[in-house]
């Protein structure tokens, strides 16, 4: 009898503390504020101003990225006029906008800094970074022949061949 009323106690209590507790909370990720952006300099791989150019979102999240046209570099490869960023799973970027981004780098890969100062370029004080660098301009490719450049070739050598006759 004595188990019993143990038992009875015990899911008693278990029952009003499983039932007292507030279960309509959730958690999300939260930040603290951003860092000044000299510091997030320092702990950034690479730190740019650009506009997105192209999204790529991929079934498999990991992969979806984003191609952003640098209008100038404080940190990363400062003569790319490109770079490549993967999703973090948390940015919001939208093509034709120009971004001030802090990024880190792992596994080979480009990734925005979670709860840092990238953001839009109007709204991100990029004065205490100082001039940044402007990347170099891409190279043009040669230029190559088109068919209607072969062609025009092509009836001018015939003329020549003919005169000779």
């Amino acid at each position: 009898m004595k188990k019993g009323l143990l038992v009875m106690i015990i899911l008693s209590l278990s029952l009003g503390i499983w039932l007292g507790t507030d279960q309509s909370r959730a958690s999300a990720l939260s930040c603290a504020g951003p860092r000044p952006v000299t510091e997030e300099l320092k702990v950034s791989a690479a730190v740019f101003r650009g506009t997105l150019i192209s999204h790529n979102p991929a079934s498999d999240v990991s992969q979806t990225n984003y191609v952003f046209q640098v209008a100038e570099w404080w940190k990363g490869d400062m003569k790319s006029s490109t770079i490549t960023l993967y999703t973090n799973g948390w940015e919001s970027f939208e093509e034709g906008k120009e971004y001030v981004v802090f990024a880190n780098k792992g596994k080979e890969k480009f990734k925005p800094r979670l709860c840092g100062n990238t953001g839009l370029s109007s709204r991100v004080d990029t004065a205490p970074l100082g001039e940044g660098t402007q990347p170099e301009k891409p190279a043009q490719p040669a230029k190559r022949p088109t068919t209607f450049n072969i062609l025009d070739g092509l009836i001018e050598l015939i003329r020549i061949l003919q005169n000779k006759h």
